[in-house]
């Protein structure tokens, strides 16, 4: 089941601390160090209401999360969604089509004209969404450590 959530309900959750460890794993950015959500900050994004998140349940478990931005970008007058984090367990993958559908609605309710995704490169969602007939190959990100 998916369902939209606060953040702090995931990050409360019992299963929290090894869901976001093997997330920080799999898609920390080097540059940035080991993912550390800073649950002040979503708090006010919430009250923004320009973010969402979801959690994805199997039962009461929690085996996943996304959380979506949305937005009017500047440049085009245009309101787009963001995928700010996208993750599920390994183990339950094969039925992460279920929560692009949830998030890629959600969007639309929002108004949203079109949903961005951002996935690690040469990930698995990476390698997914290329294939995808959904999705378009749009752009590439680059990162450069300052430090």
């Amino acid at each position: 089941m998916i369902r939209p959530v606060s953040y702090a309900d995931i990050l409360n959750d019992p299963n929290a601390k090894a869901l976001l460890h093997e997330y920080a794993l799999e898609c920390s950015l080097p540059e940035l160090g080991y993912a550390s959500p800073q649950a002040g900050l979503y708090e006010l994004l919430e009250k923004s209401g320009g973010f969402q998140a979801f959690g994805v349940y199997e039962g009461e478990n929690l085996i996943g999360f996304a959380t979506v931005l949305d937005y009017v970008v500047p440049h085009y007058g245009q309101k787009i969604g963001l995928t700010e984090s996208i993750f599920l367990l390994k183990e339950y993958r094969c039925s992460g089509i279920d929560l692009l559908d949830r998030l890629e609605s959600y969007s639309k309710e929002k108004g949203c004209l079109a949903l961005i995704y951002s996935a690690p490169a040469e990930s698995r969602f990476d390698r997914m969404l290329s294939v995808s007939k959904r999705a378009r190959h749009s752009n590439n990100a680059y990162i450069v450590s300052l430090v």
